[in-house]
């Protein structure tokens, strides 16, 4: 609440007072002199940001039935991203998957893994955890019933054997050995764990966590090894494959386990994993590449709740209740383990002839885009793969579907989100070159028109502006260079400042070029405002007031300007200009 507003008696003498109306008038006349000469002599503001293109709509109709409405349910229920509650019931829909059915392989008449590594980008707050817990109800109902049973089986044996020793202890032990454990979900782990216990028996496991962060850039992945430990992970995507070899003095820890399988779902920050994914190493090597991506923009800021939604309950919307209930029939199939060796040998979903067809058009299309000029030209190691991905991804769908052959459209809805995740790596690629400065420079402009903070001191942006703005005073000072430079705002001492007149809709590039100059100023480590213009070379615009302009009290002190400002808001002026606010 301002002063005037607390005082209404002094809002009445400023009405009546002919010097108050005076500084109004002279107010208003500063500015309509200030936006005359603003647009006709303002430079013309240069982009800050490429014009990056916004996320395509998850194609929810391409998932099967049950788990269409199963993921519209959790978007809705949850309030999350269409994106992130599918990629959930896709994660959930391989675990269930990948040791009842082989994909089919061209060479290979034994198939390949159904298994899939899934990755999903959102933000703090977006709903990962809850989406996931909806998606994978079934499946961890059933792995903690599993785990219990488990440890009171354990227990068991071990009070049995309480008060043995020696060779009698030794004896027991040879004739009651410990269950092996059940477990199948792994969710703080490294691929060292995981690789020791296939070795030591287990068939199959999901690396599932809504902190992927903790998997892309955790200890596995910064390590010495991280090369070998890529490569297992590669191995065991594409065969089932993990081996390990270690000293003599450890050899419980090496050996080697075939016909495995692993799926990896990961939900993450994109902040957490933007160095993993900016890696050229997990790009050449083939890991990023096998992953199915998406990364929807957050809903943040726009999830209402009605006393109508607060009724509704997940665990009673019939869509839900149909799709655990089909989790459950799957999850009562047989497993293709053999109990023997543990080994995972299923019967492979072949194509039909239409699906074949299907395929084959797919295939061809994404190989003719990975030419120089084609769309995925740069992203020729993410196309490459679409095609495996597709036939397991299918291969999974036909499964879920009860299916006992990939039919044509299993494989069109397969092809479709597969391609959809060619697009997301394709946009993702183009943001993340993108100077995390000029990007904060960006959303200072944005917040500063939302404000009306048309005119402003630097000070007063420190006491009063958004906090990512006041980390420090340099800082502040660099956002504001970068503005000042790229002629967004007008500035004479680097202390007082207008956006400019002109700078309206020209925060985004509307060229590509913009995209590649931020990119080579980014890839040199540039961090200063100097270094980060985009198209064409700077024109000096950081000293561009004359100081007749300059002097006017709209850009005056702030002590000067505030009560001026107050004064014209009591008048009802339909337009001021801001020194100080909240941040909303």
């Amino acid at each position: 609440m301002s002063i005037l507003e607390k005082n209404p008696d002094l809002a009445d003498v400023i009405r009546s007072d002919e010097h108050a109306q005076a500084l109004i008038a002279e107010s208003e006349e500063n500015r309509r002199r200030l936006e005359a000469w603003g647009s006709t002599l303002a430079p013309e503001p240069r982009p800050l940001l490429p014009d990056l293109q916004a996320p395509e709509p998850y194609p929810l109709e391409a998932l099967p039935p049950l788990m269409r409405d199963a993921a519209q349910a959790i978007a809705e229920h949850v309030q999350a991203p269409l994106a992130l509650a599918g990629q959930c019931v896709i994660g959930a829909g391989v675990y269930l998957a990948q040791t009842r059915v082989n994909a089919p392989h061209i060479h290979r008449q034994s198939g390949m893994p159904c298994s899939m590594f899934l990755l999903t980008l959102a933000d703090s707050g977006d709903r990962k955890s809850e989406c996931r817990r909806l998606a994978f109800k079934t499946a961890d109902e059933a792995e903690e019933k599993a785990r219990t049973e488990h440890r009171k089986a354990c227990d068991e044996i071990t009070n049995m054997a309480g008060g043995l020793k020696g060779k009698a202890l030794e004896q027991f032990n040879a004739e009651h050995p410990l269950p092996f454990d059940p477990r199948t979900q792994y969710s703080d782990a490294t691929y060292e764990r995981i690789a020791g216990d296939m070795i030591r028996g287990a068939s199959a496991a999901s690396w599932d966590t809504d902190e992927g962060g903790q998997v892309l850039g955790g200890v596995s992945l910064k390590a010495d090894t991280r090369a070998a430990t890529l490569g297992g992970l590669v191995k065991a995507f594409d065969t089932g494959t993990f081996e390990r070899t270690r000293s003599h003095g450890n050899a419980e820890g090496s050996g080697f386990a075939y016909n495995r399988r692993l799926s990896v779902h990961l939900l993450a920050q994109a902040v957490t994993v933007a160095a993993a994914l900016d890696d050229p190493l997990l790009r050449g090597q083939g890991f990023l590449p096998r992953f199915l991506f998406a990364s929807p923009a957050s809903l943040a800021g726009t999830r209402f709740l009605t006393t109508d939604q607060l009724s509704r309950k997940a665990y009673a919307d019939p869509r839900l209740q149909r799709y655990w209930s089909r989790c459950e029939a799957i999850s009562a199939t047989p497993q293709a383990i053999d109990p023997q060796t543990g080994e995972v040998s299923p019967l492979v979903l072949d194509l039909d002839e239409e699906a074949a067809a299907e395929w084959l058009e797919f295939y061809n299309e994404v190989e003719g885009e990975q030419s120089a000029f084609g769309k995925f030209g740069n992203l020729r190691p993410f196309a490459g793969r679409a095609g495996e991905l597709v036939r397991r991804l299918a291969a999974v769908f036909a499964c879920f579907e009860g299916q006992q052959l990939i039919d044509g459209e299993c494989l069109r809805r397969a092809a479709v989100l597969v391609r959809h995740s060619l697009g997301e790596w394709a946009r993702y690629t183009d943001s993340e070159a993108v100077n995390p400065k000029l990007q904060q420079a960006a959303l200072l402009l944005d917040w500063l028109k939302a404000n009306q903070w048309h005119t402003f001191d630097a000070r007063a942006l420190q006491r009063e502006g958004p906090r990512f703005a006041r980390k420090s005073a340099a800082y502040r000072d660099t956002l504001l260079g970068i503005l000042a430079e790229h002629c967004q705002l007008l500035t004479t001492n680097g202390k007082q400042f207008t956006i400019n007149p002109l700078a309206t809709t020209a925060t985004t590039a509307t060229t590509a070029t913009t995209a590649t100059t931020a990119t080579s100023h980014a890839a040199k480590g540039f961090a200063t405002g100097d270094a980060m213009a985009t198209v064409g070379d700077k024109s000096p615009c950081a000293h561009i007031l004359s100081p007749s302009v300059a002097n006017l009290s709209p850009v005056g002190s702030p002590a000067t300007v505030r009560p001026v400002a107050s004064v014209a808001a009591v008048a009802n002026t339909k337009q001021k200009y801001k020194h100080g606010g909240r941040v909303q």
